[in-house]
């Protein structure tokens, strides 16, 4: 398996483990740590994507596994916003 689909798969996984840790908000340290690593992958994988026009799709792994690794983030966020 080369680096761009183990990125995609990885970025995945760690955008839904992410998105699983926010069940619990005590385990909001783990999401996040998951979220920054889930972003790490997707970057690769959007920037092989982009540099050799491996996927001839709309959209790769890497923009699904970007859009769940914020999902903790912007909970963070209104968390903060609602004072709790």
């Amino acid at each position: 398996m080369n680096l761009f689909k183990l990125s995609g798969y990885l970025s995945v996984a760690l955008g839904i483990a992410c998105c699983a840790c926010l069940i619990n908000p005590f385990y909001l340290f783990f999401a996040l740590l998951f979220a920054i690593i889930g972003f790490i992958f997707s970057t690769i994988n959007i920037y092989l994507n982009t540099k050799y026009e491996i996927t001839k799709k709309a959209f790769s792994l890497g923009y699904i596994g970007m859009i769940l690794s914020s999902v903790p983030v912007i909970f963070l966020l209104v968390l903060i916003i609602r004072g709790n």
